[in-house]
């Protein structure tokens, strides 16, 4: 009985913490710790561990550094036998931007009418999920995410790899890359369900948090104001149960769900994303032909107006 006292006072302990932050901030009072220098992250341990993305001026790329600290960082959440559920978060208006596309520009002459440059080899090194998508599916304790703004493509799937997914009323996952770069998004039907996937990735489409939870793909929509505080209540919560039992519950559903086919399609994902990237279409090399010469605004634009007749908006979840 003391030992579960003990464990309700520290997490009732952090609850007392102010919840005045808006979205995107970061409330005070907790310990920061920095790990191994992290440049991308602040990180946060103790029975409720916080991984907070802190790059707001990029809009929080999922790049190669943030990823590894990422990665980092849970390796030790993981080990601390103290912490029981971890809570992603990020600062800033956008929760996570995706990969950085214009370094990707930049890797290629991405000229009409030549072949690609890059070899199936080199682009299924980039692409291995077994550096990045497996190692956050595999992850064995409690995941919570409180996502505000847009999530889009890397990023949205970042977020759905989560175990408990809070977003704001105005926040919603973007696949908009699909329409001239990648292929990917089979996993997408593991939380979305196959018509309304197939329609997001056959439309680089966005997908707005009540419609989310309408399909039951995400646990709460609540007021952007309100998306860290609900986060940790829900991470808080869980935190009250034995750790065993939380690890053993994950390992039950996830064995469920890969038997369902989740690891085959998180792998066909990026299978599908990689073999794109080798056809070359000219679409796709005109989209990075033109961020190399007139800048990634102007690129946008390119991928993006044929779709705004029928009401698209990349700044905010629309319907088709």
């Amino acid at each position: 009985m003391e030992a579960g006292s003990e464990l309700q006072d520290k997490v009732i302990n952090l609850r007392e913490i102010k919840d005045s932050a808006g979205p995107g901030q970061i409330r005070a009072g907790r310990k920061v710790k920095r790990m191994g220098d992290y440049k991308t992250i602040l990180y946060e341990p103790g029975p409720v561990t916080r991984i907070i993305h802190n790059e707001p001026e990029k809009n929080n790329m999922m790049g190669a550094q943030f990823q590894e600290e990422f990665l980092d960082a849970v390796r030790d959440f993981e080990r601390n036998r103290e912490a029981k559920v971890a809570v992603s978060l990020a600062r800033g208006k956008h929760f996570a931007a995706g990969h950085d596309i214009s370094t990707l520009g930049k890797k290629q002459t991405w000229e009409k009418g030549q072949s690609n440059q890059w070899s199936e080899a080199r682009w299924r090194a980039v692409c291995d999920p077994r550096k990045w998508v497996y190692q956050v599916w595999d992850i064995t304790k409690p995941l919570v995410v409180g996502a505000q703004g847009a999530a889009l493509a890397a990023g949205a799937q970042f977020v759905m790899l989560h175990d408990i997914i809070v977003m704001g009323e105005n926040s919603f996952l973007g696949f908009e890359i699909m329409r001239v770069s990648g292929a990917g998004g089979a996993d997408l039907q593991l939380w979305l369900g196959y018509h309304k996937a197939f329609e997001l990735a056959c439309t680089g489409w966005n997908a707005g948090a009540r419609e989310l939870h309408r399909l039951g793909a995400i646990n709460k929509v609540v007021p952007d104001e309100e998306i860290e505080a609900q986060a940790m209540r829900y991470a808080e919560i869980m935190a009250l149960m034995p750790l065993e039992t939380l690890k053993l519950i994950k390992a039950s559903f996830k064995f469920g769900m890969n038997r369902m086919g989740a690891r085959d399609q998180l792998w066909h994902s990026e299978e599908t994303n990689i073999l794109q990237h080798c056809v070359g279409e000219e679409q796709e090399k005109e989209f990075y032909r033109i961020m190399k010469e007139q800048g990634l605004k102007a690129a946008l634009e390119f991928r993006d107006w044929p779709f705004e007749k029928y009401g698209y908006n990349r700044h905010k979840a629309t319907e088709i």
